[in-house]
């Protein structure tokens, strides 16, 4: 027996590593009973409210983080890794949130949390794909600098070296939009010293 949905539910899943929501089925156009019918008849595992997973397939961390808590943006460690400024595996993950954010939830998932004024929110707010091949919300690079610059003192230095190399010699890097940032987030004598001594 053929099922309306099957074909586009299976794509949703197939192009998100495993994961759907019942937001992006009823988006689709699945109705409540059709898309309960298709988690069940598929053997999905619901991981939190509306969002389910493909037992089959090795679940891709950062996206379902992502799925679960859509105003958390990869952040410090984190943006690093996924803009290939470190060859360490952020562990814990690490998140910014706005300061007025619950982020009650989030806590028990076993990330480190940042908080920024509203304003620092959105500056440099990007998307990145995953190793898994999945776009999520993470800083841009210029801003993961200046979050590293901040927060020097908790960052391990060989981390910290390799990151400021890195960005200093990569090819899209722009100086302006980190000297722009920098400006914004009150910190443009703190950034240049660093930077005068990479480049």
């Amino acid at each position: 027996m053929s099922h309306k949905y099957d074909k586009t539910l299976d794509a949703i899943l197939e192009n998100n590593a495993g994961i759907i929501t019942s937001a992006k089925a009823q988006e689709a156009g699945a109705t409540r009973p059709a898309f309960s019918d298709y988690v069940r008849r598929r053997g999905l595992e619901r991981t939190s409210r509306g969002v389910y997973i493909d037992p089959d397939v090795v679940p891709d961390e950062m996206a379902l983080l992502q799925k679960r808590f859509p105003k958390a943006v990869f952040s410090h460690d984190s943006a690093l890794y996924l803009h290939d400024l470190t060859d360490r595996e952020p562990m814990p993950i690490s998140v910014t949130v706005d300061s007025n954010y619950n982020a009650g939830p989030l806590r028990g998932q076993g990330v480190r949390i940042y908080y920024v004024k509203p304003e620092w929110y959105e500056l440099g707010l990007t998307e990145v794909e995953t190793p898994g091949g999945i776009k999520v919300r993470a800083y841009d690079k210029e801003r993961t600098i200046c979050d590293l610059i901040r927060k020097r003192a908790t960052v391990d230095s060989a981390v910290f070296r390799q990151a400021i190399r890195d960005y200093t010699r990569s090819k899209d890097k722009d100086l302006a939009r980190l000297s722009s940032y920098a400006r914004a987030m009150n910190m443009e004598s703190r950034v240049f010293e660093v930077m005068e001594v990479a480049l």
